[in-house]
């Protein structure tokens, strides 16, 4: 293990200072220094918190050795008879271990976040009656809030107990005291940050709803009690609805406001996953330091070569625009880092390949996303039979997975990204309101929750509509909430969809912010009544006196206009009226198939560019912004060089992006780029298949070595039986071949379909680590005229071997609480699953190229 562990730390500083850090540093083609906070950080799930300092330093070291830029310490259930390592949460014990953890973590370079609490939500032993959840459901006109009895999910020994109130400030500052006191024997600073995780509480009510309600709304929620039950005509139930939901989410942004000073106290980050909440998501991330997102499932991409087996697959899928959400919250708050619990039931266990997870990230970094965090690693002591311990939503990125060599080379494209999108500021040009009060309003149920599991509340609505046709038409945009239209000024539009329900004051901001100068534009028409019931006729009043700044003028058809002060106001049918009017500007790459975000630098803008589409593209492309030279860099393997342009009123940069694969572009604005140009590549004839007598060497594995074979044709590894059907680990192809004598510019290696990661060497020099589609690379210098060798080494995953120990009946799962689920939440058994194809399958071609500076 331990020279895996070194292996991968070598491919990383190897892979990195290729095309990352380099020794000429002044080139604009140079990428920027990579941080902790740069590279990916990991969900740590400390079992039963059993954990000791030798086993704590030798994975840190394999952690920070592939690549990772911090952990984040979630304690959870433990395994069946390990109990007498087991540390209670917040015990001594517990706190030297944190401190030890800190202290080799910042030997290492790591960083240490941690949840504030165990499982998940928050709550614990302390958590007493008056603090813990209530819930009402009206009966014959009486509200009887009742305790919910809901528990801590997966906790931590020591953590077990009532979920604190999360409409409570009050009961939030007694849950962090223990907090205080036990976490005071650390250094300030020790603790990089703590966490909140997603809104998964059962509560509707507090002791504060009352009071608060009156305060907002200027009457008694007891009044109408009837209503709150469901009783009474629609509109009306709907309207006192809408004020208790107002209610609930103002009391969980205290909860919260308490949660994020305290953090601050303590001089740690708040890294907050608002989805979920019955509240206004936008100004819950935007309290933090650090909004998260979550990826939660596997999404749908045409790239050729990208598997999605339906059978591995649970039934969430990712929603890029709920992304965006925590994104737009970052920027509006003006935070540097937007992150996401990523790759959360992306496949079933032991099923998850880096070629599946590229586009997933590609698409949070489309959407804003800036900072990583794997779901994630589970502790496990050197002393636990393999699989080791194991957490059952995880992507299972841990030093026990035969690709954990491997991650060395995802978290070195994910770092070199995120270099690049840390850098800067966000450049969105339009101000996207999400209409809250629309979704308030209705006479169902009783508070309206924003489940990442649900698509009707954004991305099926009309405003989620309306925001991807946007996209699709090239215009970049920000969500706000009605208290973030401050920065409103920030923006070159702000765009209303759809909706019927607006606050007066929120009307008031947005006609303020015309009059001063600014575009505000109405989809469908001017919203023409307030939500609520409380003081309804003052505050439609209110309302009608602000619509009452518009002059509209007379007009048969088209988008009606009316000038406001230095500013303007128009109402628009769709987004393409919206692109008429918002003075935005429109990246054209955007409709010609590839995922665009773009950054503002000092000295011009960066591209992030994706192709998660099924055609390539190749051609010249005008860009959004102005530019006098451009440079293409590919954080995959690190190659950047100087783009070639044309033009001068729109200069045009050239692109080849094939399906998976992305790109940056840094332009600039009134100079010349410095470095080396950029290698273009042709096909410049008939791919050559490469055959020949292949050697398959195990090089490093389980559960047993297989026997090296020699094979004539490719294909999966497990056709050659007996301890290659349940191998998971590693293993050397290699082949003579002559290069053609046709000359060409350079050799285009094509390795067909690969299971699942490939290092590959020509002649005893490593070229590159394919980990995603395509796989491809090009040869460069390495192949020399005649004779050459070719060496890829291929890992699989370890589907092969999970499955043979279930066969054999082996009891590897032996944790307590949920034990170990599948991606449908079903007892885990892989006894009958098919063996999986692994190593290469070919085809093997090389592809003559013409090469084009």
């Amino acid at each position: 293990m331990t020279t895996l562990f070194i292996r991968c730390a070598v491919a990383v500083a190897l892979v990195l200072s290729a095309g990352g850090v380099r020794a000429d540093g002044g080139r604009d083609t140079s990428w920027p220094a990579v941080t902790a906070e740069c590279r990916p950080w990991t969900r740590w799930w400390w079992l039963g918190s059993a954990v000791d300092k030798r086993n704590l330093t030798a994975e840190l070291e394999a952690i920070a050795a592939a690549g990772f830029g911090g952990v984040e310490i979630t304690p959870i259930y433990g395994a069946k008879g390990a109990e007498e390592r087991f540390l209670p949460f917040l015990s001594p014990e517990y706190v030297a271990a944190l401190e030890f953890t800190c202290a080799e973590a910042a030997r290492l370079g790591l960083g240490v976040d941690m949840a504030t609490g165990t499982g998940w939500p928050f709550g614990g032993p302390h958590v007493g009656p008056d603090d813990a959840e209530l819930r009402i459901a009206g009966k014959e006109g009486r509200f009887d809030p009742q305790p919910t009895r809901f528990k801590v999910k997966r906790s931590a020994p020591g953590g077990e107990g009532f979920v604190v109130n999360p409409f409570s400030p009050a009961a939030a500052r007694r849950y962090l005291e223990p907090f205080t006191e036990a976490l005071s024997p650390l250094p300030r600073g020790a603790i990089h940050g703590q966490f909140h995780d997603s809104f998964e509480y059962q509560a509707n009510w507090s002791p504060e709803v009352p009071k608060a309600f009156r305060e907002m709304h200027g009457y008694d929620l007891d009044s109408q009690r009837r209503a709150l039950e469901g009783d009474g005509d629609a509109e009306t139930v709907a309207r006192v609805k809408s004020d208790y939901r107002a209610t609930l989410a103002k009391l969980h942004l205290d909860y919260l406001k308490v949660w994020v000073d305290w953090c601050h106290s303590l001089g740690c980050e708040a890294r907050e996953q608002a989805h979920g909440a019955p509240a206004n998501l936008i100004d819950l991330y935007a309290l933090a330091d650090v909004p998260e997102t979550e990826v939660f499932g596997a999404s749908r991409f045409a790239i050729p070569g990208y598997r999605r087996d339906e059978r591995q697959i649970g039934k969430n899928l990712p929603q890029p625009l709920v992304t965006r959400l925590a994104s737009s919250a970052a920027h509006l708050a003006r935070r540097p880092r937007a992150s996401s619990e990523t790759f959360t039931w992306m496949r079933e266990h032991f099923c998850e390949a880096p070629s599946q997870m590229k586009p997933e990230i590609d698409q949070l970094f489309l959407a804003g996303i800036n900072h990583v965090f794997y779901h994630g690693t589970a502790y496990s002591p050197a002393d636990a039979a393999w699989p080791g311990w194991l957490f059952y939503a995880s992507t299972q990125a841990n030093p026990r997975n035969p690709l954990w060599r491997e991650f060395g080379a995802v978290n070195a494209y994910v770092a070199r990204a995120q270099s690049l999108l840390q850098s800067g500021e966000p450049d969105n040009d339009v101000l996207v309101y999400w209409p809250i009060h629309d979704l308030y309003h209705s006479s169902r149920g009783w508070q309206r929750a924003f489940s990442m599991h649900g698509r009707d509340w954004l991305t099926e609505s009309p405003t989620g509509l309306l925001a991807q046709s946007l996209l699709d038409a090239g215009l970049s945009f920000d969500l706000c909430s009605d208290a973030l239209l401050t920065e409103a000024s920030r923006y070159r539009a702000v765009v209303v969809p759809p909706c019927r329900l607006v606050p007066h004051d929120t009307l008031r901001t947005l006609l303020d912010h015309a009059e001063a100068g600014g575009i505000v534009i109405f989809v469908g028409g001017v919203p023409e009544d307030v939500p609520g019931l409380g003081r309804l006729q003052e505050r439609r009043a209110a309302l009608a006196a602000e619509l009452a700044r518009l002059h509209w003028p007379e007009q048969d058809r088209g988008p009606r206009r009316a000038e406001i002060g230095m500013g303007r106001v128009v109402v628009v049918a769709d987004a393409a009226g919206v692109a008429m009017h918002a003075g935005a500007r429109i990246e054209p790459v955007a409709t010609r198939g590839l995922g665009c975000l773009r950054r503002k630098t000092a000295d011009g803008h960066l591209y992030f560019l994706a192709n998660l589409g099924a055609e390539p593209f190749d051609g010249w492309v005008p860009l959004g912004t102005s530019l006098k030279s451009a440079v293409l860099m590919d954080a995959r393997n690190g190659h950047s060089g100087v783009a070639a342009t044309r033009g001068t009123d729109r200069p045009e940069v050239r692109l080849q992006v094939d399906p998976g694969e992305s790109i940056f572009i840094r332009t600039f604005g009134a100079r010349q780029a410095d470095g080396e140009p950029w290698r273009y590549a042709e096909p410049d004839g008939e791919a050559v298949p490469l055959v020949g007598r292949w050697s398959v060497t195990p090089l490093a594995g389980g559960p047993e070595l297989p026997r090296a074979v020699g094979i004539d044709h490719l294909g999966t590894w497990t056709d050659q039986g007996g301890e290659w059907e349940r191998f998971a680990g590693t293993a050397r192809y290699e082949v003579a071949f002559d290069l053609p004598a046709a000359p060409a510019g350079d050799w285009l290696l094509d390795l067909g379909d690969v299971r699942e990661v490939a290092r590959v060497s020509v002649n005893g020099r490593e070229i590159d680590t394919l980990w995603s589609v395509p796989f491809r690379t090009r040869l460069g210098g390495a192949a020399r005229p005649g004779r050459n060798t070719l060496s890829i080494e291929v890992t699989n995953v370890a589907a092969n071997r999970i499955r043979d120990l279930e066969t054999r009946g082996v009891a590897w799962k032996n944790f307590h609480e949920i034990n170990f689920v599948d991606v449908h939440y079903k007892p885990f058994d892989a006894a009958d699953w098919p063996l999986q194809p692994s190593g290469l399958l070919g085809p093997v071609r090389l592809v003559p190229l013409t090469i084009d500076e």
